[in-house]
């Protein structure tokens, strides 16, 4: 266990600085990645987060390496101490700013993204998953948002994976609980579970999503007029043939 004492003892204020240095990167930086909080962030968000910890954690670090060598300095060595700190916090900062807005996404990247996920939607009504799946994780696709884990989630039940594209689905409602479209296809999922308690989730999350969208409200009514809430078994292709979900609009408009 690190003795923040005893490093102070020896090496001043610049030794405990070095020990915040290595706790940060032992406790902080290793959670983080022992929990997989890095799952949902795109590559540039998890660059800012490693950048801007490497930039601030240093800078404590210099900070305090700073006040033990500016103990008992002459003026004029102080005064070289003091341009060299200011020239260190001037590129952290420049640091920081470039790590933490790596990838700003201008209105080029936008349409690339709208493009991408316009060719997703087409796989994947043309039932190729595998090629869907290849697109969606080209570079510059947002992966933080809840459109991405939707497209997941469909290429996933494309390809016969209930499961998979269940969690997929939560992932979307997490980001957007209230979001009709992810709301639909995981009531559309639980809707071929053969387990009795996913067809009550999926009558009770019909309810809550009653009055969200028009769109919704009438893809709900043809599953009631269906007959998909009640007890039965409902195929993949019964649900697709009798009761698509609806279309997604916004930036992957072309379904």
């Amino acid at each position: 266990m690190l003795d923040f004492q005893l490093l102070g003892a020896i090496a001043g204020l610049g030794g405990v600085a070095l020990g915040v240095l290595f706790v940060v990167y032992r406790d902080f930086v290793r959670s983080l990645i022992r929990q997989k909080m890095f799952r949902t962030l795109t590559p540039a968000q998890a660059t800012g987060l490693f950048g801007a910890v490497i930039t601030f954690t240093f800078a404590i670090a210099i900070l305090g390496i700073f006040a033990t060598l500016a103990e008992g300095a002459g003026a004029k060595r102080f005064m070289v101490l003091v341009g060299v700190l200011l020239a260190f916090l001037l590129l952290a900062l420049l640091l920081t700013g470039r790590f933490v807005n790596p990838g700003r996404r201008g209105p080029d990247a936008g349409a690339a993204e709208e493009r991408t996920l316009a060719r997703v939607a087409r796989l994947v009504a043309a039932g190729e998953p595998a090629q869907a799946e290849r697109a969606l994780e080209a570079p510059g696709t947002d992966r933080s948002s809840e459109e991405f884990w939707y497209w997941k989630a469909r290429i996933a039940l494309a390809g016969g994976n209930t499961a998979v594209a269940a969690g997929y689905a939560d992932e979307a409602l997490k980001l957007e609980p209230r979001n009709p479209h992810a709301l639909a296809l995981k009531i559309r999922i639980l809707l071929v579970s053969q387990d009795p308690a996913d067809l009550g989730r999926a009558v009770r999350l019909a309810e809550a999503g009653q009055g969200l969208s028009e769109e919704l409200d009438v893809w709900l009514r043809r599953l009631r007029a269906e007959g998909m809430f009640e007890v039965g078994v409902r195929t993949n292709t019964a649900l697709d043939e009798r009761c698509p979900l609806p279309a997604r609009g916004g930036r992957a408009a072309s379904r």
